[in-house]
């Protein structure tokens, strides 16, 4: 059974992030097959050029390992992309193929899952 990692953080100075992207990390090394939908705020994880001057790391680095433990795909919230002013083109050069979901789609996906965690 997949669980269900909900990624609303932003991607600059904060642990939930991090924290996140470690939870999956573990649970496709023990073979769960977690499931990701990045929404709100943390579409902004899937923007690999920081565009922040900040001092914090940005996570968003971290997704190239995801295909190492065969995370190969994750969800998107298209509505928080609209949002946030990211267009689809930006997710072009990410090391995981995103699908983007309508709000009907993405309700379904949280509805389809046991388990379901919020970072």
């Amino acid at each position: 059974m997949s669980s269900l990692i909900v990624m609303r953080s932003t991607p600059y100075g904060n642990t939930n992030a991090k924290d996140a992207l470690d939870v999956i990390l573990t649970l496709a090394a023990f073979e769960q097959e977690p499931v990701m939908l990045y929404q709100g705020l943390g579409v902004q994880q899937l923007l690999l050029e920081a565009s922040m001057d900040t001092p914090f790391k940005h996570v968003g680095k971290i997704l190239g390992a995801l295909p190492m433990y065969d995370v190969e795909t994750v969800y998107v919230d298209q509505t928080s992309l609209v949002e946030h002013s990211i267009k689809p083109e930006q997710l072009q050069d990410l090391p995981v193929a995103c699908q983007l979901l309508t709000s009907h789609q993405v309700s379904d996906l949280l509805h389809s899952h046991l388990h379901v965690m919020v970072f």
